[in-house]
């Protein structure tokens, strides 16, 4: 579908939806009084400057501002007999109310005076009834961050990639007021440049029932719109890696420059006039990365071993490689987004965004993962490409002052592709014994690989949110969203034509012509699925003098459209018809005599006039429709005031989460093959749950201090999971499992926030995070993996792998008129690993040790020019800026990253070392974090 035809579906959709978007906007509300007498000003005007969007205050002073972007605002009020006051700097947030009280002083007492004065935001945010951190586009930028999920990675209760305990994919990400989540594996669509970035909010604590598909948090992101005047910015940086340990990170033996390159350019500004706006922003990024190889041996290279036992590097010479440094985890990005906003009148608006965002990179893996074992031959395995395509078109309506409602529609594209060429019929494919190795400790020395994926994830969105400020007290909002998936999934290993499936290492050609082999076979799946989802809310906003209350309800609805196996039991009465039990799972190869013909008298043996059966007739019996999935989720939050400056506040919530797609839809004819390594989908799987609630309070301690200090907990149920016992095929001879809804686990919690607010060049954020996490599983191929290690599978609570107990982050500005300093501090304890087992079987090994706790610091400066009405910022930065080693991976019977005993008992069996040392293959460098970086560059504003 082309993006022209993809814009008129959305925008045909949903103006055929019901009506209105979440957590796009926020409001401005408070009174108007007489300066003297304290008395409320009936009639006054409160208005945005530059725009006829406001209110006028009602009989008791009260006005209301709705359907306010992010950002800050300038406020003109008057009254007839005041004196005109000019308000500036006034922040609106998502979902939030900024509370502005306003005094007007009679013209008798100053004689006509325009009074300007500039609004001061309260540290302390009264409505704020579940922990959300807010984070503007300009606290972004000032960071020692290159990107927006570097600023997630420093919110309190974000460990390592889970939020408050939970496994990665419970986050759900928004944009502009629609989710961007790729339901196959909950991954983000899209990540938006943090120059484009007008508002970020993370919420971890009991969301609003508009919010939905999220377990753990919500990541929403709100964009920038086009200006009254054109403005714009240029940038580019520059930079490389400089570890102290050139050993453990072969290749960066010294510091290259260039080996990081970014280039970034953004514009706004009126198409005509003020009525339509734009914004487009534009980025290319490449980086080598801090993971090389070294181009030893060509991919065709054939290692062999002559008539006489002697082992050759080589067959010919031919099979050299240059030698040359190769990236193994480099990255290249191509980035861009441009906004449309016409305003057709002061009441009514509509917003295009489209945002485009190309990823390639090299998939290095961890220890003995396969890629690492190109070490000699970089340029035999392949390249991970993502491209995402998004358009979010929002219409805004505003029926009258105390009521809008806003209608969004989106569709978006996200297409991955693994492979080592484009062409599945290159000429440089080689046979798959070219790469086999000599003894388990050497690395590959020549070999392609054979692997190929392709996934392509579509979904069109409709939703509709009204929102109204019903009475001064209730702020209601409702809304409905349905969201049609497409899912294109393949994955498959080539393989030789039939001449070619033998291969001689000292005469055959290595190069192959390869072919796709057979769907029936374990080597392909391929798929499509379109499943949909609806879903429902309403929710009020109550804010009263004392405290404010969130309430909502939420009705989700999923339609997985798939087929599972048919677990039925042969029918006595029809002897043609016939079910089966799970144990005969593959259509394409059964094992059962009456799946595999028609055993017409019963006695499991194929007589004459009994045919064989074909897939074709399996399939009128073989599956079944798996069913719908729904569920109603209410919310509650509560806030109310202790102090003058503090407040305390509470949230509780069940929430919904279908499981990732992969899950419920890969290996969709249930292939078993020989051995025990057979996982097969559940299309039927549950939906995976969660209670989550907190206790909080926020208390502003000085003028520019203040304090929040949250407990919360979280209860989590019907995680996905494989089955703790293996499943035996018909006759025994294959075991499997599927993947079910066992998995639970219990999160505790404790997060202190200590924030200092901007004063005399100074400003600071502390976040401090203790997590108890612990479940079943981290993993839900764990209760599987232990299954055919021959170890019982946990069925009770053990920590998780992300069950770091202490989180410190520290982030510490100081910035004069030209230039500035910042800072940031991460601390975290040791996480969990799981020791080797041991002979005592009483004992409990599931994590039940912990690896070393962990330190980074990067530090960010800048100088400022100013150039008539441009600004030039220089800037340098460091990542890692001490180049600690921390530890993130270790070995399982030492604890440590860099050693293991089973280094010296390699050793001791005194192995053929042709290839590399027994030394070189357990240095892993992956077991470290990354070296220290360092960047400088450069940034035009005007």
């Amino acid at each position: 579908m082309t993006i022209i035809r993809a814009a008129l579906c959305c925008l045909l959709f949903v103006v055929g939806t019901a009506l209105t978007v979440a957590g796009t906007t926020g409001k401005i509300a408070g009174i108007v009084k007489d300066a003297q007498t304290g008395e409320t000003l009936v009639g006054a005007s409160v208005v945005i400057q530059g725009t006829a969007q406001g209110a006028a205050t009602n009989v008791d002073g009260y006005y209301v501002i709705l359907n306010l972007s992010p950002g800050k605002y300038s406020l003109v009020v008057s009254a007839v007999g005041y004196n005109k006051k000019t308000i500036n700097d006034v922040a609106v947030s998502i979902d939030l109310t900024t509370n502005l009280d306003i005094t007007l002083t009679s013209t008798v007492v100053q004689m006509g005076e325009e009074i300007v004065t500039t609004a001061t935001r309260p540290m302390v945010t009264k409505d704020l009834t579940a922990t959300t951190a807010v984070v503007s586009g300009d606290q972004i930028r000032a960071l020692p961050v290159t990107e927006v999920s570097q600023v997630l990675n420093l919110q309190a209760g974000f460990v390592n990639g889970s939020l408050r305990g939970g496994r990665q994919g419970e986050v759900a990400y928004w944009i502009d007021g629609v989710p961007v989540s790729d339901a196959y594996d909950r991954s983000s669509l899209v990540e938006i440049n943090k120059s484009a970035v007008q508002e970020m909010q993370a919420i971890s604590g009991a969301f609003n029932a508009e919010y939905g598909e999220a377990m753990g948090g919500v990541v929403n992101i709100a964009t920038k719109e086009g200006a009254d005047k054109f403005t714009g910015s240029a940038s580019t940086y520059f930079g490389g890696y400089l570890p102290n340990d050139k050993t453990l990170f072969p290749g960066n033996n010294k510091f290259r420059p260039t080996s990081i390159r970014d280039y970034e350019g953004s514009v706004s500004g009126p198409v005509t006039g003020n009525d339509l706006t734009f914004f487009a922003n534009g980025r290319y990024y490449y980086g080598d990365g801090y993971l090389f190889g070294f181009n030893r041996f060509n991919p065709f290279n054939v290692a062999y071993t002559d008539s006489l036992g002697n082992y050759h590097l080589y067959r010919d010479p031919s099979g050299k490689g240059d030698s040359s440094r190769v990236p193994m985890n480099s990255s290249e990005r191509k980035y861009g987004q441009g906004k449309l906003t016409w305003r057709l009148s002061p009441t009514m608006k509509l917003t295009g965004n489209f945002i485009y965002d190309w990823n390639k990179s090299r998939p290095y893996g961890g220890f003995n993962t396969g890629y690492r074992n190109y070490f000699y031959d970089p340029n035999g395995f392949g390249y991970d490409h993502n491209t995402s395509n998004t358009l979010i078109v929002q219409w805004n309506h505003v029926i009258n002052d105390r009521t809008f409602y806003t209608v969004n529609g989106s569709y978006y594209w996200h297409d991955y592709r693994y492979s080592l060429y484009d062409d599945l019929n290159d000429p440089r494919y080689v046979h798959p014994n070219v790469g086999a190795t000599y003894d388990s400790y050497s690395f590959q020395t020549g070999g392609t690989d054979l692997r190929y994926t392709h996934r392509r994830s579509t979904t069109l969105l409709g939703k509709a949110d009204i929102t109204s400020q019903v009475s001064e007290t209730h702020l209601m909002k409702m809304g409905v969203e349905f969201q049609q998936y497409k899912l294109n999934y393949e994955n498959l290993t080539l393989i030789p034509v039939l001449s070619q499936t033998s291969f001689t290492p000292a005469t055959s050609s290595p190069f192959i012509t390869t072919q796709i082999p057979d769907i029936s076979t374990a080597g392909h799946d391929s798929y499509e699925r379109k499943p949909y989802q609806l879903a429902a809310y309403i929710q009020d906003k109550m804010e009263f003098k004392d405290f404010i209350v969130n309430i909502g309800i939420r009705f989700d609805y999923f339609q997985p459209k798939a087929n599972v196996l048919n677990d039925a039991h042969p029918n006595p009465n029809d002897p043609l018809y016939y079910t089966y039990t799970v144990d005969d799972p593959n259509i394409f190869n059964p094992l059962k005599p009456n799946n595999r013909f028609f055993d017409y008298n019963g006695n499991g043996v194929q007589d004459p006039g009994e045919p064989t059966k074909t897939v074709a007739d399996r399939m009128a019996y073989w599956y079944r429709p798996a069913t719908a999935k729904w569920q109603i989720s209410p919310r509650l939050g509560f806030s109310f005031p202790i102090t003058a400056r503090g407040v305390v506040h509470f949230s509780y919530g069940h929430f919904f989460q279908i499981p990732r797609f992969e899950y419920l839809y890969d290996n969709p004819f249930f292939k078993v093959g020989q051995g025990t390594s057979n996982i097969i989908s559940n299309a039927d799987l549950g939906a995976e749950q969660t209670i989550n609630g907190e206790l909080g309070v926020q208390q502003q301690l000085t003028d520019d201090i203040s304090a929040d200090l949250t407990g919360y907990m979280r209860d989590i149920r019907n995680l996905s999971s494989t089955r703790g016992e293996l499943l035996s095929t018909y006759g025994g001879a294959i075991q499997f499992t599927r993947y079910v809804n066992s998995d639970f686990g219990l999160v505790k919690g404790i997060v202190l926030t200590i924030q200092k607010r901007f004063s005399n060049g100074f400003q600071a954020t502390l976040d401090y995070t203790y997590q108890v996490a612990r479940g079943t599983n981290s993993d839900p191929a764990a209760a599987f993996n232990a299954a055919i290690g021959g170890q019982r599978p946990e069925v009770f609570l053990t920590p998780l792998d992300w069950d770091q107990r202490h989180t410190l982050n520290i982030t510490v500005s100081y910035n004069e008129k030209d230039w500035g300093v910042s800072l940031i501090g991460r601390y975290g304890s040791g996480a969990p690993y799981t020791p080797r087992a041991s002979t005592d079987v009483t004992s409990l090994l599931t994590n039940s040790q912990l690896k070393p706790s962990t330190l980074d610091v990067d530090l960010n400066a800048d100088y400022e020019f100013q150039l008539d009405k441009a600004r030039l910022v220089v800037f340098a930065r460091a990542f890692n800026l001490f180049d600690i080693m921390n530890e993130v991976n270790v070995f399982n019977d030492s604890g440590r990253a860099g050693f293991t005993i089973d280094e010296a008992t390699a050793i001791a069996n005194n192995p053929h070392q042709y290839v590399n040392s027994i030394n070189q293959w357990y240095t892993i460098p992956t077991n470290y974090s990354e070296p220290r970086r360092i960047e400088f560059g450069m940034n035009l504003e005007f």
